[in-house]
């Protein structure tokens, strides 16, 4: 019996892996849609954007490399306090990179990288929950 428990909890914490890495990816391939939609709220609200060039899009594409790295450890990691602690590190990370020359761009960007991160988190908490210890003695054949 406590053998099959153990294979029991194995498979659950595989799914729980499965399930944190899918909502994680799914965040981060929404996160170039968001920002290139982003992109054009703003160009109809107030027009073109006034800082145009090569840095402010290899900015962006090293901010998008920061966002998946990010949440590929946030996905492979199981302690909540750990989660929410790399999410405010990515977006402190962006507003400090961002903020003196762009000060929208650091708010879009901090909070579309620390929305979608809580949101892949919140998702696969609800998809995948833990099974508490106390619950390991209930699980039936």
């Amino acid at each position: 019996m406590y053998f099959y428990q153990h294979i029991r909890s194995a498979e659950e914490i595989k799914r729980q892996r499965i399930t944190a890495m899918v909502c994680h990816a799914l965040a981060s391939l929404l996160f170039p849609l968001a920002s290139s939609l982003g992109f054009q709220v703003y160009t109809t609200l107030f027009g073109p954007p006034l800082s145009r060039g090569v840095a402010i899009g290899l900015a962006v594409q090293l901010i998008f490399a920061a966002f998946v790295l990010a949440n590929a450890l946030i996905a492979l990691t199981t302690s909540m306090k750990v989660k929410i602690v790399l999410t405010s590190a990515l977006v402190m990370a962006n507003l400090t990179y961002l903020l003196p020359q762009h000060p929208l761009r650091a708010l879009f960007f901090a909070g579309l990288s620390g929305g979608l991160t809580l949101a892949a988190i919140y998702m696969a908490m609800r998809l995948a929950p833990e099974l508490k210890p106390s619950d390991s003695h209930r699980i039936k054949d």
